[in-house]
Parts: C-alpha cells; sequence; structure tokens
C-alpha cells in the first residue's frame, strides 16, 4: 500500500497562490505586526483542514524555541469545580495550539517545587498554578519572576505573577446579605484553617453582614471533618439558623452531618454553599450555591498566560470574575407576613 507524503507548508501556500511565510504565519498564530483579512485566514484554514495538513511539532519547536506545552498545577481534579477548570483550560490552550501537563499536588505545598522541575524539565512554555500555600517564594520553586506563569484561584499570594480569581468576597456579601433580608441574624460558617485565600475572602464577605454573629467552625478541608463539625453543632441546645458551607468538600460533609441526624433543610434549618457541585441541584430541597464562572476564569488565566509568554518583562494585570448566586430552596424566610 503506497504511503501517502505529508502535506507541507509548501504544498498550502502553491494551492492558495500565498507565501509559504503568510501560511506560516496564519496557521501559528504567530502575526508579529502583520496583518490578514478574515477571508485571507478563512482560506488558509479551510485548505489546511481539507488537505489534511498537520505542523510538525519538532519543527516549530526547534524554529520558535517553543515547545507549546503548558505545565498546569492544582490541588486535586476530583474537586468539581477543579476539574471543570482543567477541563475548560485545556480547551482553551488546545485551540491556541498548547499542549497541557497536569500534575497534581494533592494539597502537599512541600511537594510543589519537584513538580514544578519536572515540568520544567520537559521545557513547559508557561505555567498555570493553583498553589496549597497561601504565600509562594517563585524562587524555592525554581521559577524566575520573568518566567510566563499565571495563578489561578489564589489571589495575593504573590507579586510575582498575575492572578486570575473569583470575586469571592462580594459574591458572599451578596448572598449573607440576602439571607439577612429573610430574617437569619445567627448563622454558622464551615471554613478550613488559614491557607487558602479564596476561602478567607468568602469568609470575611459574610462578616462584612452579620459581625460577630457567626459561629466560626474551623475544620480540614474535607467531608469527613465536615460532617463532624457539623453534627455537634446541630446536636447543642441553641443552633445557627442558617449553615454556610466555604467550600465543595464542606458543603458535602455538612449535607451527609444533616442527614444522618435525620434533620432536612427547613423552617428551622437553611443551608448554603460555594461552587455549584452536581449534588447541589439534585438535592431536596435544592441548594443555595454561589456558581463561579468556570469558563471565563479558564479564558482570561489563558489570555493572561498567552501575553506573558509573548512578553515576559511587560507590566501584567489581575483579573477578577464575578460569581452567580443560584437561590433555590435550602434558604427560608423567618420574615413573619
Amino acid at each position: 500500500m503506497m504511503r501517502r507524503n505529508r502535506v507541507t507548508l509548501a504544498d498550502l501556500a502553491r494551492s492558495l497562490d500565498l507565501s509559504t511565510c503568510t501560511v506560516s504565519k496564519i496557521l501559528n498564530r504567530s502575526f508579529d505586526g502583520f496583518t490578514y483579512s478574515k477571508e485571507t485566514i478563512r482560506r488558509v484554514e479551510e485548505c489546511a483542514e481539507e488537505m489534511g495538513y498537520t505542523a510538525n511539532a519538532q519543527a516549530r519547536s526547534l524554529r520558535t524555541r517553543k515547545t507549546m506545552l503548558i505545565g498546569f498545577l492544582l490541588p486535586s481534579a476530583q474537586i468539581s469545580v477543579f476539574g471543570a477548570l482543567t477541563d475548560q483550560l485545556e480547551y482553551e490552550l488546545r485551540n491556541r495550539g498548547y499542549q497541557v501537563l497536569i500534575v497534581h499536588s494533592r494539597n502537599d505545598a512541600t511537594a510543589e517545587p519537584a513538580l514544578i522541575a519536572s515540568l520544567l524539565a520537559r521545557g513547559i512554555d508557561g505555567l498555570v498554578w493553583i498553589p496549597a500555600a497561601e504565600k509562594l517564594d517563585p524562587a524555592a520553586a525554581g521559577l524566575k519572576p520573568e518566567f510566563p506563569a499565571v495563578i489561578l484561584d489564589r489571589p495575593h499570594c504573590t507579586s510575582a505573577f498575575p492572578f486570575v480569581a473569583t470575586e469571592n468576597r462580594a459574591a458572599a456579601r451578596n448572598l449573607a446579605q440576602q439571607a439577612y433580608e429573610l430574617g437569619h441574624r445567627n448563622i454558622g460558617i464551615l471554613n478550613a484553617p488559614a491557607g487558602d485565600r479564596s476561602l478567607r475572602e468568602r469568609f470575611d464577605g459574610f462578616r462584612d453582614v452579620f459581625g460577630r454573629n457567626i459561629r466560626l467552625l474551623e475544620i480540614p478541608n474535607d467531608t469527613a471533618a465536615a460532617k463532624v463539625a457539623v453534627m455537634e453543632l446541630l446536636r447543642k441546645k441553641t443552633r445557627p439558623s442558617l449553615i454556610a458551607a466555604l467550600s465543595e468538600p464542606l458543603a458535602i460533609g455538612a449535607i451527609a452531618g444533616v442527614r444522618d441526624l435525620d434533620l432536612n433543610f427547613s423552617k428551622t434549618l437553611s443551608f448554603v454553599a460555594f461552587d455549584d457541585f452536581p449534588l447541589s441541584g439534585h438535592w431536596s430541597p435544592r441548594i443555595t450555591v454561589i456558581r463561579q464562572d468556570v469558563a471565563r476564569l479558564a479564558q482570561e488565566t489563558t489570555r493572561l498566560l498567552l501575553d506573558r509568554i509573548e512578553s515576559p518583562q511587560a507590566q501584567f494585570e489581575n483579573v477578577r470574575v464575578d460569581a452567580t448566586l443560584e437561590w433555590r430552596e435550602s434558604v427560608a424566610s423567618l420574615v413573619k407576613d
């Protein structure tokens, strides 16, 4: 069987009656100050697809000194919002010609330098990082300040790299204000110990509204700890009218605790949580949640990262993304008609 010859840039250029340079710049999105009409770009892309052109990654790497690889270091993909971020980020970068190498720290900050070193050894062009620690020392992780990196979901942990994060405090304040207007005055909050600035911002949003009328339960960020803490809280003679869980593991643990006590969310007990995890919309009653805009987070992260790759020394911006309050039946009104 005769082996089909590989379609080259020169083949495309001859078919389109364009220069090889023009075809290369359009397909690689490396315009370098040149501009091309939308029609020309469309013709090149359609011709490449029809003729079955695939880029020679090794040749491009030698020519551009880029591997077209991006590292993504995150605590875990098991939490639904991190899984969704992984999916969306990979999609955004793949559409721009990059492949993503994913590694998990399992919330162990001491493991991150070795994981970053393994990514750098593979020649990554840039890094997206959801760190496990509250404060970062990029040099200790083997990263120079000019290395193209973006911090995701962990605001203000370093000034060396830009960050993209949700407007956590404003979103939490909005939810808390609506609960307050429904008559809730004393609430219980499940939060993880210091280390996650996003969770701290969420707590601050509730504190802006409820002040000292908060029973704060600081526990490990896992379902088992949350279940035990909620069951102990609800066995007390006096208990809050509303419980807020500031992460998905804490929310799932709290729901399990309420279920094991044979309670439900009613007039005497309301419940809210962060992140629109799958269980939240199927529980009865459905859980009121703050939903992060995962698509926008991934888009902004991709934009900042590619800007850093193109101009490592340029000034960078930090980006905040608005969240959406999904108001559901798990919050009851205590206001008398």
